[in-house]
């Protein structure tokens, strides 16, 4: 999961004394619809979402399912190349490994991504804690730019840590369960799904790629907060 900061610049017109006319390359000021990346870091102890009513749960599952139905027809009539990823078997041993220190947790483990379709794309990677019952969270999006048609940029890291706790993953700015993991058949490759409920009520769906890793370009700060939080690759 890469995320890499991007700096535009500008060629600017330099009369020098004697030397005539040279040009200078400066950093231009960061366009509007472009923002820099940065990072967005959760309090550990910030309170967490409450667990989904049994309404919202059932509206949840439907809607994921809905969403996944969608993008397998879409995939069948030939629209879209591919839908979510084969199951990795480096993940499920990774899986394995951690489900003998904390069987609830080990299901979520993982990088997982929403990026089969048109932008926006979606990344979300969960890491495991030395905290019992804790995990630790990494996402962002590429985005079109409004104003430039195929400028894509990242949105912000964005860090926060979950309790997971009788099957639900319960984070200060998203949540799930494990009702919401789904192993599906796509044309000749079993695909697993993950959905999240975010605080707006609106929902992302993303398919598992491989085990948690830490990208060595993520900002000193995250990093800090990530070693406080006692996570883990």
């Amino acid at each position: 999961m890469t995320h890499a900061i991007r700096v535009k610049w500008a060629a600017a017109v330099v009369l020098t004394a004697g030397l005539g006319t040279a040009i200078a390359c400066t950093p231009s000021a960061p366009d509007a619809a472009t923002p820099d990346p940065a990072v967005v870091l959760h309090p550990v102890d910030a309170p967490l979402r409450p667990p989904l009513t049994e309404d919202a749960l059932r509206q949840a599952e439907a809607e994921m399912q809905q969403r996944i139905q969608s993008d397998l027809d879409l995939l069948g009539l030939g629209k879209i190349g591919s839908v979510g990823s084969p199951i990795s078997s480096e993940l499920v041993a990774y899986r394995q490994t951690w489900a003998e220190t904390d069987p609830d947790m080990a299901p979520f483990l993982g990088t997982w991504a929403k990026e089969w379709d048109m932008l926006p794309h979606y990344f979300m990677t969960v890491f495991p804690s030395e905290v019992p019952g804790r995990v630790c969270l990494v996402r962002y999006s590429k985005q079109e730019t409004a104003t430039v048609p195929f400028e894509v940029y990242d949105t912000p890291l964005e860090f926060s840590v979950a309790q997971v706790a009788e099957g639900q993953l319960l984070a200060s700015n998203t949540q799930s369960t494990r009702s919401l993991l789904r192993q599906v058949t796509v044309s000749n490759y079993d695909s697993e799904f993950l959905a999240t409920v975010e605080p707006t009520g609106n929902m992302q769906v993303y398919a598992s790629q491989r085990p948690p890793a830490i990208d060595p370009t993520w900002p000193t700060a995250l990093m800090e907060q990530f070693r406080a939080a006692g996570c883990r690759e």
